[in-house]
Formats: structure tokens, sequence, C-alpha cells
């Protein structure tokens, strides 16, 4: 299988906003400098000359590519590490959703736990439950009566059990919260992206085409 990369919106533009936030901010030194003084506006100028430069620092920060599909299966690209998801543990991708509202992410539908979790580094995992907190809980809360379902199952991350594993600590709260999100949404593994419905739709197709093509060159 030829390898497919694809851009990380996220990334894209950081040099432009950095440069540009950069040449800003000498200006506005130079015009203080010259005219030495230093009012409100320069100040606010230079907070959002500063805010300009953190944030095309951080776009520059963020992987090139969000993900990339070769012969091993769609491998997740992430400032902190990096999944691969086999061919063989997913059934299909799609655009999940939430009170008939799609969401900003790339669901996949996991079939087998082991093979992607015992190869998850743990680092990534971390920042992958932290920054989709808000997701997990909006989905466990889906349906729940109470009102507390995020919390208890929050609690009940001990232990995960799997057909050939146990898993303790971060895997265990990885673990519990992919099963939580299928019975939620019906898909295990997200990936955030911002772009266009027509485009993240098109996406998703262009991957389970990928997935299919393995299958079909499997033997059986």
């Amino acid at each position: 299988m030829q390898q497919q990369l694809i851009d990380s919106p996220a990334s894209q533009g950081g040099a432009k906003l950095l440069l540009i936030s950069s040449v800003c901010l000498i200006f506005i030194i130079i015009i203080i400098l010259w005219q030495q003084q230093f009012g409100l506006i320069a100040a606010l100028a230079i907070i959002i000359a500063g805010i300009g430069i953190f944030a095309g620092w951080a776009k520059l920060a963020e992987p090139a590519y969000l993900l990339q599909l070769d012969a091993e299966g769609v491998r997740y690209f992430h400032r902190k590490g990096s999944w691969l998801l086999p061919w063989s543990c997913f059934l299909y991708s799609g655009v999940p959703e939430y009170n008939n509202n799609d969401l900003a992410f790339i669901g996949f539908k996991v079939t087998n736990y082991d093979q992607f979790m015992q190869h998850l580094p743990l680092r990534l995992a971390v920042a992958i439950i932290t920054e989709q907190r808000p997701l997990y809980l909006d989905a466990v809360r889906k349906g729940c009566e109470t009102g507390q379902c995020g919390t208890e199952a929050l609690s009940e991350v001990d232990n995960f059990v799997t057909a050939q594993q146990v898993y303790k600590g971060i895997k265990a709260a990885f673990g519990w919260r992919m099963r939580r999100l299928a019975d939620s949404t019906g898909y295990e593994l997200f990936v955030p992206i911002s772009l266009a419905k027509a485009d993240v739709q098109s996406l998703c197709r262009q991957i389970n085409a990928a997935r299919l093509q393995y299958v079909a060159g499997t033997p059986t």
C-alpha cells in the first residue's frame, strides 16, 4: 500500500503568523523608543503582538501531519507522540454525532483493544484523556438519568480487563474511556479535526477505502 499523509490544519500558518507578529512587535518597540512614550495603545499593541507570537509558536509545535495511512494502519500524530491503529483493529471510521450535531472529530470503531493499547504511549494517553475530557463527560452523561455518570465513570479506572490482558493505571482509564465512548457514540477512538464537514466525510471515506484495500489483500 502506498503511504498517504494527511496534513494537520492546526500546524498550518504558524511560521507566517510568528513572522508577522515578530515584525509588528519590533516595529512597535521602535516607535515607542522614537516617541519616548509608552501609552495604553502601545501596551495593547505589544500584548496583541505577543499573543500572535505565542500562537504562531504553538502552531509550529504541532505535527506537520495529522494522519498517516500506510501498510501497517492508521497513525495519528500528536505533539506528545503518536499511536498506530492497525487495519485489522477497526471496522470503519466516521463522523460521530452528539445530540444530532456532528462533532469536530473523526471516530474509529475499534474491534481489538489489546493490539491498539499494548503499544499506546502513556504520555500520549494522558494528553488525550486530558484534552478530550469534555467529550468524554458529555458522552457518558448522555442518557444518564441521575446526571452523575461522569463522576461514577471517572472513579472506575483501577482495572480494565480484556480477553487477553488486565490493564492498570493510565491504560485502564483509557480502556474504560474507549468503552464508554463506544456505548454513547458508537466509536472508541477519536481524532480532533478542524475541517469543513464535506472534507471530514471525504477523509473518512479515504480511510475506509484504504482499510478495504488492506482487507482485500489479506489472505483469509
